[in-house]
């Protein structure tokens, strides 16, 4: 298996992980997203809390040029190190959500 199905594999298999725990506040369903051909991937909270909207995007990871780009983590979860965990270079990870001037101060990749 090329890196490409396998950084696949380990994003959703993480974001399958933290999709199943429901949130412990409102009517509040955790949609799991993944688009294999474009690659992105996304935990998206839809629903109520009381009377009010709950809307929002707490994980979002791309595949680009070889490499998984962090591009959001709404959450206390360090999803770059569970990756590390899985087999991941810390090489092929950039934490897109630092600016690119502090991310060479990172053990991980730049852009």
């Amino acid at each position: 298996m090329d890196n490409l199905e396998k950084y696949r594999e380990y994003i959703q298999q993480l974001l399958t992980k933290y999709g199943s725990y429901k949130p412990s506040y409102g009517d509040v369903e955790v949609e799991q997203i993944f688009d294999t051909v474009r690659d992105h991937y996304q935990l998206v909270n839809v629903g109520w809390e009381n009377k009010r909207r709950v809307y929002g995007c707490s994980i979002h990871i791309d595949i680009k040029n070889e490499k998984i780009w962090i591009q959001w983590n709404g959450t206390e979860i360090n999803i770059a190190e569970e990756l590390v965990s899985m087999g991941v270079p810390k090489q092929d990870i950039v934490i897109g959500f630092h600016s690119p001037y502090k991310r060479q101060f990172t053990d991980f990749a730049v852009g």
